[in-house]
C-alpha cells in the first residue's frame, strides 16, 4: 500500500531536485559562456581598433603605402598570428595590407569583401569544413575608419574560434554527463530519505489498522446483544409498550443495525489491509443471484415508484466467492435505488466477451460530477453534490476491494443530472 506512495515521493523529489540542479548548472554554464563570449568580442574589437589605426598611418604616410602589402609577421607570436586575419582597405576599396594564414577562410572573406556582405561593427561567426572532415570556426568583423566625420577606409578582422567552441562544447557535455550521474545519486538519496520519512507513517497506520480491527471486533458482540434484545422485546406480547416507546425501540434497532453494518465494513477493510480477508471461490449461477437481488430490491424501489429492469439472461456461471459478488451487487443496486429520484429507472444487464463477464447497473439519477469520479472508490469519500445524504463513504470502497479480491474490477461512467453506470467485470474461468 505504501510502496506506490513511497515511489511517488522518490520520483517527485528526484525530478524536482534534478530540475533544480540542471537549472543551476545551466545558469552557471550560461554565465561562463557569456563571459567567455564577451572576451572573444572584446578581443576582436581591440584587434579592429588596432588595425584601423595601422590603416590610418598607412593612408597618411606615403612611405608606408607599399610596405608589407602581404603583412605576414614573423616572430615569437607566430601562433597568435596564425589564428587571426586582417584586411585593410582604403576609400577606393583598394587593399592596403592583409594578413591571413587561415587559408580555409580566404574564399569567404574574398567574397565578403568584394560583395559587401558584412555590416559595419557587426560580429559574425562562420563555419567552414576543411578537407570535408575538419570543422573550423572563426569570428569576423568589419570596422570603418572615420576621422573627423570623414570615411577613410575600413578593415576586416577575424579570429579563429575553433578551440574556443570546442572548449564550450566539451564543458557543456561534461555538464550534461554530471547531471545524468547526479540523477542516480539523487534518486538513491531520495529513496533513503523516503524510507526514513515513511517509518512513522507506517507505524501510525499499522497502529490504526490494529485499533480498527480490535475495536470492530469488540463492538460486534455488544451490538449483537442489543439487536437480539430488541428483537426479543418486539416479540414479547406480555410487554405492553406505548406507541411512543415502540417508535423509540424501532429507532434504536435501526441505528444499531446501521452501526453493525459500519463495524462490519470497518472490519472487512482492516482484514483487507492485513491481508487476512478470506476468499472462498465456487462455481455458482449468476442468473439465480441476479434474480434474487431483483426480487429483493423491487420491493424497495416500488416505494419510490422506480422501475427496475433485469435484462433476459442466458445461463451464466462464474467462479468467485458468491457472498462477495452478492455484497458487491447489493451495494451497486442499493446506491442506484438511493440516488435515483422518484419515477426513475434502473437497468441491470450482463454482457460477455472472450475474457470477461460484465454486469452493469445503470440508473438515470443525479449522476456524479467529473471532479468526483476519480475519488469515489476511496474510503470515506463523499461527493459533495450526489453523496451528501446516505451512507458513510465505505460502500463503493468495499465493493472495489471485494471485486479485486475476486480478480474483478468496477468501473463507472457518469454525467451529472443524467445518471451513472457501474460495471463489474469478472474474468472468465474455463474448466
Amino acid at each position: 500500500m505504501f510502496g506506490e506512495f513511497k515511489q511517488k515521493i522518490v520520483k517527485e523529489y528526484t525530478f524536482l531536485t534534478s530540475i533544480l540542479l540542471l537549472t543551476v548548472s545551466l545558469s552557471i554554464y550560461a554565465t561562463g559562456f557569456y563571459i567567455s563570449y564577451k572576451e572573444q568580442v572584446s578581443h576582436i574589437q581591440m584587434l579592429a581598433v588596432e588595425e584601423s589605426e595601422d590603416l590610418f598611418y598607412r593612408i597618411n604616410h606615403d612611405d608606408l603605402k607599399e610596405y608589407m602589402l602581404n603583412d605576414d609577421v614573423p616572430g615569437s607570436d607566430d601562433g597568435y598570428f596564425n589564428r587571426i586575419f586582417v584586411y585593410g582597405l582604403d576609400i577606393n576599396h583598394n587593399i592596403m595590407f592583409q594578413h591571413n594564414s587561415m587559408e580555409w577562410s580566404e574564399d569567404f572573406m574574398n567574397k565578403a569583401i568584394s560583395e559587401n556582405l558584412l555590416e559595419y561593427n557587426e560580429k559574425y561567426f562562420k563555419f567552414e569544413l576543411v578537407d570535408n572532415r575538419h570543422p573550423k570556426l572563426f569570428m569576423t568583423m568589419r570596422y570603418p575608419l572615420i576621422e573627423q566625420q570623414e570615411f577613410m577606409g575600413e578593415v576586416y578582422v577575424g579570429i579563429e574560434a575553433t578551440h574556443w567552441a570546442r572548449e564550450q562544447a566539451r564543458v557543456f557535455a561534461y555538464l550534461i554527463l554530471f547531471n545524468l550521474l547526479a540523477r542516480f545519486f539523487i534518486r538513491y538519496i531520495s529513496y533513503k530519505l523516503a524510507n526514513r520519512a515513511m517509518v512513522p507513517v507506517v507505524q501510525s497506520f499499522e497502529q490504526q489498522k490494529q485499533f480498527v480491527a480490535n475495536a470492530s471486533h469488540e463492538l460486534r458482540t455488544p451490538l449483537s446483544i442489543i439487536i437480539s434484545g430488541m428483537e426479543v422485546l418486539k416479540l414479547d406480547e406480555e410487554n405492553k409498550l406505548s406507541a411512543f416507546s415502540q417508535d423509540v425501540m424501532r429507532d434504536i434497532n435501526d441505528e444499531a443495525l446501521k452501526m453493525k453494518k459500519l463495524i462490519d465494513n470497518l472490519l472487512l477493510t482492516a482484514r483487507n489491509d492485513n491481508d487476512t480477508l478470506a476468499v472462498n471461490p465456487t462455481v455458482f449461477s449468476l442468473n439465480e443471484l441476479l434474480t434474487k437481488l431483483y426480487n429483493k430490491f423491487s420491493l424497495l424501489a416500488d416505494r419510490k415508484n422506480i422501475e427496475i429492469n433485469l435484462a433476459p439472461l442466458n445461463e451464466i456461471s462464474i467462479y468467485a466467492d458468491s457472498m462477495h459478488i452478492e455484497q458487491i451487487l447489493t451495494i451497486l443496486i442499493d446506491n442506484a435505488v438511493k440516488y435515483t429520484p422518484e419515477n426513475g429507472m434502473i437497468d441491470i444487464g450482463v454482457k460477455e466477451n472472450k475474457q470477461h463477464i460484465i454486469i452493469s447497473v445503470q440508473d438515470n439519477g443525479k449522476g456524479i460530477a467529473a471532479e468526483d469520479l476519480p475519488h469515489i472508490f476511496e474510503r470515506f469519500y463523499r461527493a459533495e453534490k450526489s453523496r451528501t445524504t446516505y451512507g458513510n463513504g465505505l460502500g463503493l470502497s468495499i465493493a472495489q476491494i471485494l471485486a479485486r479480491k475476486n480478480n474483478g474490477e468496477i468501473t463507472v461512467t457518469s454525467k451529472e443530472n443524467e445518471g451513472s453506470c457501474f460495471s463489474l467485470a469478472m474474468k472468465k474461468v474455463y474448466f
